[in-house]
């Protein structure tokens, strides 16, 4: 019962906290919007302990070799990262279109010009690693064509309003297993533009293999290996980072060498993404049930 008045009251109050949230970043500076994110992070965090409880357990997982102590300083940055990353993509949406590559250091994008220069298509390969949005604002500032493929939200409004917030940084949106996605994703393809996916999470619906992540078997899905075997599109890791100075990097790596195997050319880049996370483990997203899903059985932990 009470989960239910929850979702009715996420429901109500969705919406005009969103528009709320635009009005009132889109009038602070970048680094206030950031300082207020860190501290809407922190509230979150103490209003959360169930979600405090998975994202401790995930570390473990991921970090044995760190200290109880040092996992929990990583916890509660993360929490402030998230807060921050928020915050931003709600300063940017109340902002012109464009003003986000203001803050975005773009670095070997050369990997991307050659792709295009050979012919081929172009996978974004990434995960939810730093404020993984601002990928599409800088891309289009560099005239790529950007769609994302994601998962379709369960609540309408939030749907359309991060549909909104790409298309305002520069991306469209392709909604995952929708009727019309097959027909979107081979219109980037054939127009040589740019398609992002993240690959970084469990995702019941989607054509899954397990992979090691962090030592661990992971439910992995394989549309960007689908892709990149299928239609011969380069996959570019590609990464974005938070830094000291409150701007972002954003780091295209050399195309991915994959092996013709599914499972193997998925394991390879997933393990891109853990070299990532590793460098910046505070800006990933800890709470995602990453493992719930293992060899011995097909439901959820």
């Amino acid at each position: 019962m009470a989960r239910r008045v929850q979702r009715l009251l996420r429901g109500i109050l969705m919406e005009p906290l969103l528009r709320g949230g635009v009005w009132l970043a889109g009038r602070l500076s970048w680094r206030a919007a950031q300082r207020l994110g860190a501290g809407v992070g922190q509230l979150a965090r103490v209003l959360s302990p169930r979600e405090r409880r998975r994202m401790a357990a995930h570390l473990e997982i991921a970090f044995p070799e760190k200290s109880p102590r040092e996992r929990h300083q990583l916890e509660k940055r993360c929490w402030r990262h998230l807060g921050k990353s928020a915050f931003e993509l709600l300063h940017l949406r109340g902002r012109p279109p464009g003003e986000g590559s203001q803050h975005v250091r773009v670095t070997g994008f050369e990997a991307v010009e050659k792709a295009r220069a050979e012919g081929r298509a172009v996978v974004i390969l990434t995960g939810h690693c730093g404020n993984w949005e601002l990928i599409s604002t800088a891309n289009a500032s560099h005239g790529l064509g950007v769609a994302a493929m994601a998962r379709e939200l369960d609540q309408a409004d939030v749907q359309d309003f991060a549909v909104d917030l790409r298309r305002h940084l520069g991306s469209e949106t392709i909604a995952r297993g929708s009727a019309t996605a097959t027909r979107q994703l081979l219109r980037v393809v054939r127009s040589k533009g740019s398609l992002v996916l993240l690959i970084d999470q469990d995702i019941k619906e989607a054509e899954s293999v397990f992979v090691p992540f962090f030592g661990k078997p992971a439910w992995t899905p394989t549309a960007a290996t689908d892709l990149a075997l299928r239609l011969g599109a380069a996959v570019v890791p590609t990464f974005a980072e938070r830094l000291e100075d409150g701007s972002h990097n954003l780091t295209f790596h050399p195309a991915l060498d994959l092996p013709p195997d599914v499972t193997a050319a998925t394991a390879l880049m997933t393990a891109e993404i853990e070299k990532q996370i590793r460098r910046h483990p505070e800006q990933w997203v800890w709470n995602h049930r990453r493992w719930r899903r293992q060899p011995a059985t097909t439901a959820p932990a």
